[in-house]
């Protein structure tokens, strides 16, 4: 048989071609139909989202209607093709309710983020079924109850932020599964229990904030073998025993924070050098003891370190004075001393060489020595210089003038002696200035009032003489004058009275002469006055009346006579009334419940 005889009939291929164009018409159908569906599956979890909210203050989810594909709603994006929700992004949209279990349904999400709202309940989101989830960000809102296992089947995830909300219970060991987790933010709940050991496994996480729980035990030393760790957080928490050798063998750690657990032990000798790249170093308020490390100041990108309330013993060491970018260095209340045979503070002296320095905090420790004169250069960026409560002796150096940056000094509880230096009228951005309980003594400099920001003056306790100028009413910011225990004299002037914010005024112990003047009702936010234990004299004026916020007055040991004005009985916030040593005469004003009810010493 020929070819020509072999050929199918014409009516034959015509069928052929029909019921293929049927079929494919068929398949294109179903794979629309398909399509449609889960694109319906899609747009009903997100109205179940859209159910669950109780508030949209800012209307956020105004445009979630029929009249607009989902895809256009606020927050969500879709891919390409399919069409399918892969982000939910509504942060900070002041957004509050419950959080729809059927949001496990958008089974194409890739990254979730309702940070900074206001959701609440139990998380119940069956994320089992969210796969391709890399991005869960549901920080700062209320959420409660305990962290899902689910999660751990999303094994794509890389960040999980739930930091500042109310879980609580055990942080799930299973996390320790997400082999590609970089971030893991926890901070700011109420989570029991131990830090996983599991999160050993974690191999590429980058940061670790557990702070602010209620964790308990120790750091697992496993954690060591994190190598990409670079930010280790687990402040105030319940922490026990001593921090493990491999964690301060973490070259890649860039910042621990470990401030206000149960840790104790010792720095190791060489932890410079097992540090490199660290920047941030803070194990404040714990029991660790022994000396601080020399070999810190290999830590050559050390920008902040506080290890304030431990024991640490010994010398500070003049080495730091060598981190070029140092600028914060906290070691309040240890057991700190001066360098041997040296007559000045001498870190104090070593921390000139710091160029970028802005706070100093020394405060608490048995510091001998003088201020030495070269603290004047100190960091022209020096914002803060707190060394109370040392034992540190001589003058306060003329050079102070050049830390014109300084905005708070705080000597309180030294030995230092001389008068006030002039120079610290340079100190222009000052706020806070406290030099109580030294051995200061002569007149407050002219040049003092020149600070016209200060909001707390605090010379108390010294022997500061003579009166006080009428340019105090040049610190108009004043809200806190302590002067009290000093040989203060003459009158006080009438220029004080009109310091608008002042809230808290002590001057007793000293001479001040006169009578008060009306002028004393001008202060409108005046919370306390002590005047005792002057030589004030007078009648108590009727505009005493007028302090309404005023809970405190004490005006004993002076020489005061007359009758207690009635309109004292105003005063509604009063509790504690001393007008005893005195000479006033005639009756005690009538008890109105108003006042007396508060009235709780007179």
């Amino acid at each position: 048989m020929d070819a020509a005889n072999s050929s199918l009939p014409p009516i034959f291929l015509m069928y052929c071609f029909i019921s293929a164009a049927f079929a494919i018409l068929a398949c294109n159908r179903a794979s629309s139909t398909l399509l449609h569906l889960s694109n319906s599956t899609d747009e009903a979890a997100l109205l179940s989202f859209k159910f669950a909210i109780a508030s949209d203050p800012q209307d956020a989810l105004s445009n979630w209607n029929a009249t607009n594909s989902f895809c256009n709603w606020s927050g969500v994006s879709c891919g390409g093709r399919r069409q399918r929700v892969v982000a939910l992004n509504l942060t900070g949209m002041s957004l509050a309710g419950t959080l729809s279990p059927n949001v496990a349904n958008l089974s194409f999400l890739r990254a979730l983020d309702l940070a900074s709202n206001s959701f609440y309940g139990s998380l119940l989101v069956d994320f089992s079924r969210l796969t391709r989830l890399e991005y869960l960000r549901l920080a700062g809102n209320q959420f409660e109850g305990l962290i899902p296992q689910s999660l751990s089947f999303c094994l794509r995830l890389q960040t999980i932020s739930m930091g500042r909300n109310r879980f609580h219970g055990d942080i799930p060991t299973s996390l320790g599964s997400l082999e590609g987790l970089m971030t893991l933010l926890l901070s700011r709940n109420n989570f029991t229990g131990t830090i996983p050991v599991a999160f050993a496994n974690l191999s590429k996480l980058e940061t670790l904030d557990l702070a602010y729980n209620s964790l308990r035990g120790s750091i697992p030393a496993e954690m060591g073998s994190l190598a990409r760790l670079r930010w280790f957080a687990a402040e105030q928490n319940n922490l026990t025993g001593t921090v493990p050798v491999t964690i301060f063998n973490s070259s890649s750690l860039q910042a621990i924070s470990l401030t206000n657990n149960r840790l104790e032990g010792f720095l190791p000798k060489d932890i410079g050098l097992l540090l490199p790249n660290i920047q941030i170093f803070y194990i404040a308020i714990n029991s660790f003891h022994g000396v601080i490390p020399a070999s810190l100041s290999n830590a050559t990108r050390l920008r902040s370190f506080d290890l304030g309330t431990n024991n640490f013993g010994g010398p500070i060491p003049s080495e730091l004075g060598s981190l070029q970018g140092l600028r914060t260095i906290y070691l309040a209340e240890n057991m700190l001393v001066n360098a041997p045979n040296s007559r000045e503070v001498s870190i104090l002296a070593s921390l000139t060489k710091c160029p970028v320095l802005e706070e100093v905090e020394l405060s608490g420790n048995p510091l001998t020595g003088m201020l030495p004169a070269s603290i004047g250069n100190l960091s022209s960026s020096l914002t803060r210089l707190n060394i109370f409560s040392n034992q540190i002796e001589g003058t306060i150096p003329s050079s102070i003038s050049n830390l014109t940056n300084l905005i708070y000094f705080n000597m309180f509880d030294n030995r230092i002696s001389g008068v006030i230096p002039p120079s610290i009228g340079a100190l222009g951005r000052l706020q806070y200035l406290h030099l109580s309980k030294n051995m200061l003594e002569g007149p407050l400099p002219p040049q003092l009032y020149q600070l016209v920001n200060l909001g707390v003056l605090f010379i108390s306790r010294n022997k500061i003489s003579g009166p006080i100028s009428s340019s105090i009413k040049n610190i108009t910011r004043l809200q806190k004058l302590y002067l009290y225990s000093n040989l203060l004299s003459s009158a006080i002037p009438a220029s004080l009275w009109d310091l608008k914010d002042l809230e808290f005024l002590y001057l007793r112990e000293n001479s001040f002469t006169g009578p008060l003047p009306l002028e004393v009702g001008n202060l409108p936010v005046l919370n306390e006055m002590d005047l005792s234990a002057n030589k004030l004299s007078g009648s108590l004026p009727v505009s005493l009346s007028k302090l309404q916020m005023l809970h405190y007055l004490n005006v004993s040991s002076n020489s005061l006579e007359g009758h207690i004005p009635e309109e004292l009985g105003g005063m509604v916030n009063i509790q504690l009334l001393d007008l005893s040593y005195n000479s006033f005469t005639g009756t005690i004003p009538k008890r109105d419940t108003k006042w007396w009810h508060f009235l709780k010493h007179f």
